[in-house]
C-alpha cells in the first residue's frame, strides 16, 4: 500500500471516531444540565478544551455563551474541532482512497457528510441539537457496521481500525481529564474523587449500563476511572483500544516502534491500583497516557505508515 493511501485510511478512521465522540460529548453535556439544579452554571468553553483547542483564545475572539460554543463545535467552517470540519475531512480522505474501500462504505460516509452539512446550521435549540447528535451517532455506527460487513480484512481495514481506536483512547482520556478531574477541587483529596457524580462522564462514553453491570459483579469495588482506563472488555476503555491496536498492527511492516509505545502505555496503566490514586495523581496519570498516545501516533506515522517495505 502506498504511504499516501495508508495515511488517508488511517485519518479516515480517526475522523469518524472524532465525529462520534464529539456528538456523544455534546449530548452528555445536555443530559448533565437537565439533571442539574436550575441555578447550575456551566463553563461552556471547557468543551473546547476537551477537543484540544484553545478555549482562552476562543473566549478572547468570540462568545463564551452556550450558543457561541455550540456553533464553534458543530457548524463553524473555520474550526478544526467542529463536526462540520471533521465530516469534510473524513469525506476528503475517503474520496482519495475510493479504490480500496467498498462502495457501500463510501455511500454511508457521503450520507453522513451531507446530513451534517445540511443540519448543522439549524441545531440552535437544545432539543434540536440533541436530536441531531443522536442521528450523527447512529450514522457513525452505520458506517462502522458497513465496514465490518463489507470490507476485506487487509491493510486498509487494519489501518482504519487503528485510527478509530487510537482516536477513541485519546477522546476517552480527554473527556475524563477536562470534564471531570479539572472540575474537582484542586485539593489532593481521595474521597472527593470517589464520591464525585460520574454520570455525565459515563453517558458521554456510552458506558452507563456496562458500568452498572460490571460494578454489581465486582461488589462495588470498581472506581469509574479504573473501569474506563483498564477494563479490557469494555470497547471504549483505553485498555480495549490498546489491545485492538496491537492486534491490528502486528501484521504491518516495521511495527516494532509501535509495539514498544503500546508496551510503555500498558506499563503506565498497570503501575498501581487506580482506585488508590488521588485526584491530582489521576490527573498526572492521564497526562502521561495522553503523552504516550502522542508517541504511539508518531510511531505509526514515522514507522508503520511511511517506512519503506523490506
Amino acid at each position: 500500500m502506498l504511504a499516501r493511501v495508508a495515511e488517508n485510511v488511517y485519518w479516515m478512521g480517526r475522523y469518524l471516531e472524532r465525529i462520534d465522540d464529539t456528538a456523544r460529548l455534546l449530548n452528555a453535556t445536555t443530559h448533565m444540565l437537565i439533571d442539574s439544579p436550575e441555578d447550575t452554571r456551566f463553563s461552556w468553553p471547557v468543551l473546547i478544551d476537551v477537543l484540544g483547542e484553545d478555549a482562552k483564545g476562543f473566549i478572547q475572539e468570540g462568545s463564551s455563551s452556550e450558543l457561541g460554543v455550540m456553533h464553534y463545535l458543530i457548524a463553524a467552517e473555520d474550526s478544526s474541532a467542529s463536526l462540520r470540519h471533521s465530516c469534510a475531512q473524513m469525506r476528503t480522505n475517503a474520496r482519495c482512497v475510493r479504490e480500496v474501500i467498498p462502495r457501500d462504505f463510501w455511500e454511508e460516509i457521503n450520507s453522513l457528510h451531507l446530513f451534517v452539512q445540511s443540519e448543522c446550521k439549524v441545531a440552535s435549540s437544545r432539543a434540536q441539537r440533541y436530536r441531531m447528535m443522536a442521528q450523527v451517532i447512529r450514522r457513525c455506527q452505520t458506517v462502522v457496521g458497513v465496514t465490518d460487513g463489507t470490507m476485506l480484512r487487509d491493510d486498509t481495514y487494519r489501518l482504519f481500525n487503528i485510527g478509530r481506536h487510537l482516536e477513541r483512547a485519546d477522546m476517552t482520556t480527554r473527556i475524563m481529564d477536562v470534564l471531570v478531574l479539572q472540575q474537582l477541587t484542586p485539593s489532593d483529596d481521595l474521597q472527593g474523587r470517589r464520591h464525585f457524580q460520574w454520570s455525565s462522564l459515563l453517558n458521554a462514553l456510552g458506558a452507563s449500563e456496562s458500568y452498572r453491570r460490571y460494578y454489581a459483579e465486582e461488589e462495588g469495588t470498581t472506581d469509574v476511572s479504573e473501569f474506563l482506563l483498564t477494563f479490557g472488555a469494555f470497547p471504549r476503555s483505553v485498555a480495549y483500544c490498546l489491545n485492538k491496536i496491537e492486534w491490528e498492527v502486528q501484521t504491518l511492516p516495521h511495527a516494532d516502534a509501535v509495539l514498544k509505545a503500546l508496551a510503555s502505555l500498558r506499563k503506565a496503566l498497570d503501575s498501581e491500583p487506580l482506585h488508590t490514586l488521588s485526584t491530582l495523581q489521576m490527573h498526572e496519570l492521564i497526562d502521561n497516557v495522553q503523552a504516550g498516545l502522542i508517541t504511539l501516533h508518531a510511531a505509526l506515522v514515522n514507522e508503520a505508515l511511511y517506512a519503506p517495505a523490506a
